[in-house]
């Protein structure tokens, strides 16, 4: 190959030897560069977690990611990264800074393994020289790459890229089957999506079905303000880019305007769902958060968080109607349980003609039966299937018939709750009104 190889040596046992070699090699045509100063499509929009004691280190490495398409957020130590993940924040990838107080990477990664797996989230660890054996030795935490200070683009770059291509192969599969499709009744909700992309509707209501639930949809916030006025909610999955009232302003407007005991669980829902979004919204008042894209696991989290207590209340009894009127017909003293027969026998029927106005979109008949309903209900204490009839009464009379189908589900539980709570009432002593 035209070229010479040589050995050096002092020939001394344990001094060892310097073999070198050169050739003659015919240059390759330029392949082209690639540039590391704009958007990289292989892992643009992936979301990072940084994590180092160091100011500049962090800023750094912001900028270099914001330029390749990544999101980014930092923490200044191991503690505030552990709270960002507890909570629910969602990462498909962190750094981490091996050499930091109080708590140092090796350390981090063992806690972070703790709540998240090598699938969900690969670690990254910046090391100096000499480092990376010793964290090898010290720890059984597996990193996808160990990069040596100071960081070369280049080099952050193909581990990203490794990193991230190997973290999208492993997960893609084990994500699809973490629907759990009967969540929503395990732990029913009152769900209005404010939301006004219709594309992103559809998405999210797809997923909310799989999972067993339906929601109301708002376009705006000026129409989340009117669905409430109409009908509490136990979650709003608020958008918080709208039009006309953005989701900010309108949380805002539900925490003054609503009852503490009625306050909805807000989630918002963002594309920029990062640290400086996160508290932009808790300041508006909201709970939580998940980002767009909306991914089920994220979401699955959100509702898990969020109390039931719309539909909780279903079983409640107004029972001061129910002693009113067994002190009325004292001369017959049935009368509960006579009207609990006719109320078993009459609602279930009702409730099957309201699925079929739903069906046919026959607002009249919706109205009359929902009329019906209602007052059967009221009359027997039952409040909360009263307001949900009222509001499809009132859907009826105005001719709002789509989405009424979604009710229907709310109303079953709400009726199915009322019995028993009218059952237990009957096997409690009678109550006697305090004059």
């Amino acid at each position: 190959m035209g070229g010479t190889m040589w050995v050096e040596s002092e020939g001394i046992p344990g001094k060892g030897a310097t073999f070198q070699f050169t050739i003659r090699v015919t240059a390759a045509p330029n392949p082209g560069t690639l540039s590391l100063r704009a958007v990289q499509p292989q892992i643009a929009g992936a979301r990072a977690l940084i994590v180092d004691d160091n100011q500049t280190n962090r800023t750094i490495l912001e900028l270099q990611l914001q330029t390749w398409g990544l999101k980014s957020a930092s923490a200044a130590s191991g503690p505030e990264a552990l709270e960002w993940i507890r909570r629910g924040d969602r990462f498909d990838v962190a750094i981490l800074d091996m050499q930091m107080p109080e708590m140092d990477g090796i350390t981090l990664a063992e806690e972070i393994r703790k709540l998240r797996d090598a699938r969900a989230l690969p670690l990254m660890i910046l090391t100096s020289v000499g480092s990376r054996a010793e964290a090898e030795k010290t720890t059984r935490v597996e990193f996808a790459a160990f990069l040596l200070k100071p960081v070369k683009a280049s080099q952050l770059y193909n581990a990203l890229v490794d990193t991230l291509a190997q973290r999208a192969t492993r997960v893609q599969e084990p994500a699809r089957a973490q629907v759990d499709t009967t969540m929503g009744q395990r732990h029913p909700l009152r769900i209005l999506l404010a939301e006004d992309n219709l594309v992103n509707q559809k998405v999210a209501l797809l997923i909310l079905q799989k999972m067993g639930y339906r929601a109301d949809v708002a376009a705006n916030g000026i129409e989340v303000l009117d669905a409430l006025d109409r009908q509490p909610y136990d979650v709003i999955l608020m958008d918080v880019q709208m039009p006309e009232l953005d989701g900010l302003e309108a949380t805002h407007a539900i925490r003054m305007r609503v009852p503490a005991d009625r306050q909805p669980r807000i989630i918002a829902m963002t594309a920029e769902a990062m640290q400086g979004d996160r508290e932009m919204c808790l300041d508006a008042g909201m709970d939580d958060y998940v980002s767009k894209p909306v991914r089920v696991e994220e979401l699955v989290h959100a509702l898990a968080q969020s109390n039931p207590r719309v539909l909780a209340d279903s079983g409640e009894l107004d029972r001061k109607i129910l002693d009113e009127l067994r002190d009325a017909a004292s001369d017959a003293p049935q009368i509960i349980e006579e009207l609990l027969g006719l109320f078993q026998r009459n609602a279930p029927k009702l409730i099957a003609d309201l699925r079929h106005a739903a069906e046919t979109q026959d607002a009249e008949k919706l109205r009359r039966a929902a009329h019906a309903l209602k007052s059967a209900s009221a009359n027997l204490g039952a409040r909360a299937l009263a307001a949900l009839c009222q509001e499809m009464e009132t859907a009826g009379r105005a001719g709002q018939v789509n989405g009424a189908a979604n009710h229907i589900a709310q109303v079953e539980h709400a009726y199915a709750c009322a019995l028993g709570a009218l059952k237990n009432y009957l096997a409690q002593p009678p109550h006697t009104l305090a004059l």
